[in-house]
């Protein structure tokens, strides 16, 4: 399965390589840029536009019965626009957005699929690194990313975020 930029802006696919069969399966909108993420036998992803602020979604989509639901709206406030996949860790999904959050830099947010819950746990600024895009990475309790400006030459920065502590480190400029 898949996620890719359709006319309409992103549809969820199923490509057989065998076959070289390709079934759309639904339209996801909003410019999806990363990779679904499966939980409990559904599918998670991220839109970077598209929902009622036009900053982006987080969905689910049930490939049993090929429903696309809409969890979360992202605004400006709590972050916008990702670029990159939700990363799965004791059940709760990560991930970074492009913008958005205190300094309109992105944010690394939590949100809880059981609950559809969303909470910003990190704000990114000038000085720490800022615009993060991709994914974060998961390594031994603690996850690695990073921006795309920001930090010491304004070029970006390689971090660390543990999230039971809530501490970020840079780690490269």
């Amino acid at each position: 399965y898949g996620d890719a930029f359709g006319s309409g802006g992103g549809v969820i696919f199923e490509w057989d390589p065998t076959s070289n069969n390709y079934s759309r399966k639904i339209y996801s909108g909003g410019h999806p840029y990363g990779s679904l993420t499966l939980h409990d036998g559904k599918f998670y992803g991220l839109t970077y536009a598209g929902g009622i602020n036009d900053a982006g979604v987080i969905f689910e989509w049930d490939p049993g019965t090929n429903i696309y639901s809409k969890k979360i709206d992202l605004n400006s406030t709590t972050g916008s626009n990702p670029y990159g996949s939700l990363t799965l860790s004791n059940g709760k999904c990560y991930g970074l957005t492009y913008a958005g959050g205190i300094n309109n830099a992105g944010v690394i947010f939590e949100w809880d699929p059981t609950t559809n819950t969303y909470t910003t746990k990190f704000d990114f600024n000038t000085t720490n690194g800022s615009k993060p895009q991709g994914s974060l990475i998961l390594s031994n309790g603690k996850f690695y990313g990073l921006t795309s400006t920001g930090g010491n030459s304004n070029l970006g920065v390689m971090f660390v975020w543990d999230p039971v502590t809530n501490i970020y480190i840079t780690k490269k400029d």
